[in-house]
């Protein structure tokens, strides 16, 4: 979505996106929003003045998009400065989760569907870095991880990650062993 809004003229140069995060503070945001405008906040430690702001400088601004991408809690969007319906911009939230997104007020959900299994097994491997084929043996545990990630791209991504370079038959058995383990798929913040 980021690549192809920057491709249009009427939002060229005019497309903020941001990481909230899990530890995510309005303090940050409003930071991280102040670098795109630019807005100098420095001199300002009151979060409702920086608000106030951040509010004047993105209302003033035409044609902009801005991306709160992983969103993991609702927050006030008005105590970090950011304007509703000001013509001609859009704001773009990214959550895992629909409650987020509905606490919020957006006003269209797009849910994302999983990856099919030639594309979860296409980015595993674009991710792996793998230039030559596997041994078999070795092909047929990184298929079944790739089954356990459930077609999510951010699983994907992470087990390949932590996969690349790696030769060791025992080491991809031991990883396919720890990703099937219910308690310790349970602690991994990835799912």
């Amino acid at each position: 979505v980021h690549n192809n809004l920057l491709k249009e003229a009427k939002f060229s140069g005019h497309v903020c996106w941001i990481t909230v995060s899990q530890e995510a503070n309005i303090h940050k945001l409003q930071k991280d929003i102040a670098k795109f405008l630019p807005v100098d906040l420095s001199c300002e430690d009151n979060d409702r003045k920086r608000a106030a702001q951040l509010f004047q400088a993105l209302k003033r601004r035409r044609n902009f998009v801005l991306i709160l991408d992983d969103v993991w809690t609702h927050f006030d969007l008005e105590n970090v400065g950011i304007p509703l319906r000001v013509d001609g911009s859009k704001l773009i939230i990214t959550s895992r989760s629909s409650d987020v997104c509905c606490a919020m007020g957006c006003q269209k959900e797009v849910k994302v569907k999983p990856l099919c299994c030639q594309e979860a097994w296409t980015l595993f491997l674009e991710k792996l870095g793998c230039c030559r084929p596997q041994p078999p043996d070795i092909e047929e545990i990184a298929k079944s991880m790739v089954k356990n990630c459930a077609g999510l791209p951010l699983g994907i991504i992470t087990v390949a990650g932590s996969m690349k370079g790696t030769d060791d038959i025992h080491e991809w058995r031991d990883a396919l062993e720890e990703l099937e383990d219910p308690v310790a798929r349970q602690d991994c913040e990835v799912f």
